[in-house]
């Protein structure tokens, strides 16, 4: 679950969005200094040139000095006071909804600055301007006072009105996601996610992660296995391709002989964090005949100290012991066992032997005749042994070498996960 205090930094602050805008002077006394005579910002621009009554204007200044000195229980009265002034005008009434909707700002009341919103919208003295600025912030307030339906509301009410602020769109999304609604999220999100796109532009790391979620919550594991990919390409951050990795690790039906690879996948792309990831690794590549192989993957799992400790000590160093004992017997034999290899019609054993050898420490002797065994061709899990091959040129930082085995392993889908593998592999070795 991504946490909402992330999802929007930089998003409209609350008083410094509203504030400004409808605590912006409304009342100006004129050049004698009467009250009865004020006039709204910008009047000049009005139908009209409306006033307001000596005993109510009075009133209504002192509120909107109060409001900029931030006395707002003071302003408070004094619009109390003003509102229960009987016979008020229409312009009246729009000075006082504004000055209200000011207040209400100030103080996080985003129900009261939305109804104040609507009063003051009503008449022809609010210019279009500051009532699309004013939707926008009691969008803020709504946001951030976690009112996410009420900020969809808003949200549509501000882009009706002709807002174009681009943010808007992606609150929108994200207030579908936090209140639960991820159907409309992911079709927000889409759509965000494809403007950013059509423009040439890259979206938001926040924006693949958030639809990734919605798509997944929705039941759609192709569509957000796709996101992550996107995620992936452009912010390949370890924890991001962990995540990738994890959509492969639950695919249900993923070939239990392709295990291996995907944890020298995960080895490369991403790490090994849990003591089971190290061990079961440790295991799988025990039984494929590398003990070295073995050996190297428990070394790392006490060198980043998740073995070694808790309740599974003993059985950890038993095996580890176990390993070590057969990683020595197989150095012993090496040159005799490589010798026999050779004779073989089938390049398994030769190419086997030369993997063995790149754990042991004699990696350029072990690529050779890895290499020497798939161009003598092996019979059985062929396209396997190309992928491991993929895994020693990326240890050993040979890049190219590993594109051209994964160029022909491109488009297989045998065993199940073949192709997500081969296709991670590509991706992570095209990044810098």
């Amino acid at each position: 679950m991504i946490r909402s205090d992330k999802l929007l930094r930089g998003a409209l602050a609350i008083g410094a969005v509203l504030a400004s805008t409808l605590a912006q002077p409304v009342l100006a006394q004129s050049g004698g200094g009467s009250a009865g005579t004020a006039a709204p910002t910008g009047a000049a621009s009005a139908p009209a040139a409306p006033t307001v009554r000596p005993e109510i204007g009075a009133v209504l200044i002192d509120a909107q000095r109060l409001l900029g000195d931030k006395q707002y229980k003071d302003a408070g009265a004094k619009l109390a006071a003003a509102q229960a002034m009987a016979d008020k005008t229409p312009y009246e009434l729009h000075i006082l909804a504004r000055l209200t909707g000011a207040l209400a700002a100030a103080t996080g009341d985003a129900d009261l600055a939305a109804q104040q919103h609507e009063l003051a919208s009503q008449g022809p003295w609010m210019k279009d301007a500051d009532k699309i600025t004013s939707l926008q912030a009691v969008v803020s307030l709504y946001y951030n006072a976690k009112n996410y339906a009420k900020a969809v509301e808003w949200i549509d009410r501000y882009l009706q009105a002709g807002g174009t602020e681009p943010m808007m769109g992606n609150l929108r999304a994200q207030s579908f996601y936090l209140k639960g609604d991820y159907p409309a999220a992911a079709k927000a999100l889409e759509l965000e996610v494809g403007k950013v796109t059509a423009a040439g532009k890259v979206p938001t790391e926040v924006q693949f992660k958030l639809l990734a979620d919605a798509q997944r919550r929705t039941k759609d594991e192709a569509g957000s296995t796709r996101t992550v990919e996107l995620l992936v390409r452009h912010y390949p951050s370890k924890a991001n391709w962990g995540t990738l990795v994890q959509r492969l690790w639950a695919k249900p039906s993923l070939a239990v002989r392709l295990q291996l690879d995907v944890f020298r996948l995960q080895q490369a792309v991403a790490g090994l964090s849990e003591a089971s990831d190290f061990t079961e690794m440790a295991e799988l590549a025990l039984q494929a005949g590398s003990a070295a192989e073995a050996l190297k993957a428990m070394e790392q799992g006490y060198t980043a100290g998740v073995l070694g400790t808790g309740d599974k000590v003993a059985e950890q160093q038993r095996f580890k012991d176990k390993v070590t004992k057969l990683v020595a017997e197989d150095r012993a034999t090496l040159e005799k066992d490589l010798t026999n290899a050779k004779k073989a019609a089938d390049g398994t054993a030769m190419f086997n032997y030369g993997f063995n050898m790149v754990y042991l420490g004699l990696a350029e002797r072990g690529v050779a005749q890895m290499e020497q065994g798939l161009a003598k061709g092996i019979a059985r899990n062929g396209d396997l042994a190309k992928l491991r091959m993929v895994a020693v040129y990326a240890q050993l930082g040979q890049r190219d070498k590993a594109k051209q085995v994964l160029a022909a392993l491109s488009g297989k889908t045998d065993p199940v996960g073949l192709d997500d593998t081969v296709r991670y592999w590509t991706l992570f070795l095209n990044q810098p």
